[in-house]
């Protein structure tokens, strides 16, 4: 009887323990069941996301095999499956912008499987599928993925189509070339124009014996200020020049640093020994140089080129004559 009550107590605990154990295996059941279901939910929903990318996507194994690839890298392989990608792409070649064929070494997936820096990896190329003979500009970036441990899970490509913004880089390369060359000859051209002006506006015309005339056309810059001086104190100095009529005429004297370029000259040809006279001062002109204060001390002016000649020219003469000797002036009388 004691020996047959203790077994059927040992049977009541055997069994109450596999329930138990049958419980626990349950519950870890269920759970690992919703976590399957909650995995294959982000996983659809992930999917989802790299399908409606409008750039391309594939993911390889660590193997190179490929385990997965959107739509649209799908139409850009040519291919309906994942599974024929490998026979399409023996079709393809990728060649560098100057036109190098690109290397197997030189891929980014390549690189990127075989642990040559972090990542991602990345390259400009021209794809080009024989078979369909299409051609597009690719920009794809290889981008290795690792488990805590650091093994490497895969490798993720993303490629642009960048087709047309390569067409659009080189149509406004070409528009900037040319605007470049556009402008290039018309600095050529104006610099022609100046050298022109300057040729034109201070010729240093000996209309007289020691007397010059130096039209002054358009404004007068610093630049030009300094040619006008330097060819007229050289035409001075080489013709022996007494009188130098600086016809203003044509000239733009409205600002401060014309009056000033007028003045250096001024001063200059009287440093030489020069006088200098000013014609075709307009009335604007002169109240111009009244505000600025810029008219020199006993210059003699005159309203136009023509009185200034007859000045000069008489006074030339008059100084060529000069006084008669006095026994010619005594003979001179009645």
């Amino acid at each position: 009887m004691g020996e047959s009550g203790h077994d059927e107590s040992d049977g009541v605990d055997e069994l109450a323990r596999l329930r138990g154990q049958v419980a626990s295996l349950t519950d870890q059941l269920a759970e690992s069941l919703a976590r399957e279901a909650r995995l294959a939910a982000d996983l659809k929903l992930f999917r989802r996301g790299l399908d409606v990318l409008s750039d391309s996507v594939n993911i390889r194994g660590p193997d190179h095999r490929n385990l997965y690839a959107n739509p649209v890298a799908l139409s850009w392989m040519n291919v309906e499956r994942v599974e024929d990608i490998d026979v399409a792409a023996q079709r393809w070649r990728y060649l560098h912008e100057d036109g190098r064929e690109f290397k197997v070494e030189e891929v980014p997936t390549w690189r990127a499987i075989h642990e040559e820096g972090p990542g991602p990896h990345k390259c400009v190329a021209l794809h080009i599928d024989d078979r369909s003979g299409v051609q597009r500009w690719l920009h794809g970036e290889a981008t290795p993925v690792h488990d805590e441990r650091g093994a490497l899970l895969g490798v993720i490509n993303t490629v642009r189509d960048i087709t047309e913004e390569r067409a659009n880089e080189r149509a406004l390369a070409a528009q900037t070339e040319a605007l470049r060359q556009r402008d290039l000859e018309r600095q050529e051209l104006i610099a022609r124009l100046e050298e022109m002006v300057l040729e034109l506006s201070a010729p240093a015309l000996e209309v007289w014996d020691q007397i010059l005339v130096v039209p002054v056309v358009g404004a007068i810059d610093q630049g030009r200020g300094r040619e006008l001086l330097e060819s007229t104190l050289r035409a001075v100095t080489q013709r022996s020049s007494r009188v130098v009529i600086i016809d203003l005429t044509g000239a733009r004297i409205d600002s401060a640093t014309s009056a000033e370029q007028l003045g250096r000259l001024v001063r200059a040809l009287d440093l030489l020994g020069a006088r200098s006279v000013l014609a075709g001062i307009s009335p604007a002109l002169a109240c111009f140089l009244v505000e600025q204060d810029r008219t020199p001390k006993d210059l003699e002016t005159h309203g136009s080129l023509r009185y200034a000649l007859r000045a000069a020219i008489d006074r030339g003469k008059r100084e060529c004559a000069g006084p008669l000797p006095r026994s010619a002036r005594r003979r001179a009388k009645p």
